[in-house]
Formats: C-alpha cells, structure tokens, sequence
C-alpha cells in the first residue's frame, strides 16, 4: 500500500511540475507577443520626415535618453517596446552631406562605403552582415538599408558568466536638408528572428 501511495505521489508530482512548465511556456508567447507591433500610425518626426510607429511603442523621454544615450546632440526621436528590448531611434548627421536640395544627386555607393565602415568600426567587437548595404527608393530619393548583428563578447576575466552580449540592428540613412537622415531599428539578438519583417516595415516607411 505504501509503494503504491510512494508512486502515485511522485506521479502527481510530476503532473503538476509538467503543468506549471507548461503553463510558463504559453504564458511567455502571450507575453512576448503583446510586445510585437500589431497596429501601426504615421508619426511626423521633426520637420518634413514621417513614418510608421507602432501603436504599442512609447516614445523615450529626454531623462530616459540621456540616462541610456551619453550624445551630445539629441536624436530627432526614440521609441520603445513595452518590454524596452526593441528601440526604434531617428536622428540626423552632426555633419552636413551634399547641399539642400541637391539630394538626388547624391552618390549613394559613396554613402554606403562611408557608413559600412562606421558600422563595421562601431563600438562592437564583432559585427555579421546580413545585408551589407542595399539602395533602395524611399519617395522621391534613394537610401541605403543595413542588417547586422553586433556583438559584445562575453569577458573571459568576469567573475560570474553573463554571456556574451548582442543587438540586431536594421539601419537606413538617406539624404535629408544637407545631412544623414539615420532611421535605426534595433532589439536583443536573441529576439530578432521575430522582429525582422516588422523592423523592415518600420524603417523602409520613412517619408521625406
């Protein structure tokens, strides 16, 4: 009687254990669902640029950007996720790049070469192209869209192992009033399987 009573506790043991996981489980892809773009609206950032936002990103208040950003020039915008994993960032070069109204006129391979450099010179360690820098028709002008994943390594003299550290990134730059319209969609790496088609269509959205 008690072998039985023994088995049938450690069967509902691990009944219970299975339920709970299982539970867990379908509660983390609501979870992580609830923060996927489900809605978007046309946002006015700055003078002249527009493009999609999601309905469920909150903009990032100058305190939050300059608590997580040390810049001395503040980006045109910022929005978030709900979770604050995906961030999606407008701001425009400190530098001017052609002449007001002489944007089509720009050499967009020349814009590419200089940003593929900066990116691949960024404060990453490692940096894996997953596009590496295609023209596209934005409007009434042309920009150049990147892919990639930076990586920060993990520290092989760290007391306690974290891991290694990684952002999915989707970046545009286009020609906008004589500098670099930079349009930059990013996310933890573990995340952006799932964010790719949404990051496209926020960052391809840009209007000038």
């Amino acid at each position: 009687m008690k072998i039985r009573n023994t088995k049938t506790i450690r069967e509902n043991a691990l009944k219970t254990t299975s339920f709970a996981f299982l539970l867990l489980i379908i509660f983390s892809a609501f979870n992580f669902a609830g923060q996927m773009p489900d809605k978007y609206k046309r946002k006015r950032i700055g003078e002249g640029v527009t493009l999609l936002i999601p309905d469920n990103f909150v903009e990032m208040s100058d305190e939050e950007i300059a608590t997580k950003y040390f810049t001395p020039k503040r980006p045109l915008a910022i929005f978030r996720s709900p979770d604050r994993k995906a961030e999606l960032g407008i701001n425009s070069s400190i530098f001017e790049w052609g002449e007001v109204g002489l944007e089509s006129e720009i050499n967009m391979e020349l814009l590419k070469g200089f940003y593929k450099g900066a990116i691949a010179n960024s404060f990453y360690e490692k940096i894996k192209f997953l596009n590496e820098g295609e023209i596209i028709n934005i409007g009434d002008r042309e920009g150049v869209l990147f892919e990639f994943i930076g990586a920060i390594p993990e520290d092989p003299n760290a007391i306690i192992n974290k891991g290694g550290k990684s952002r999915y990134h989707q970046v545009l730059y286009s020609v906008y009033n004589g500098k670099v319209l930079i349009v930059n969609f990013s996310v933890t790496g573990t995340d952006y399987t799932y964010w790719q088609e949404h990051a496209t269509k926020m960052v391809t959205s840009v209007k000038i």
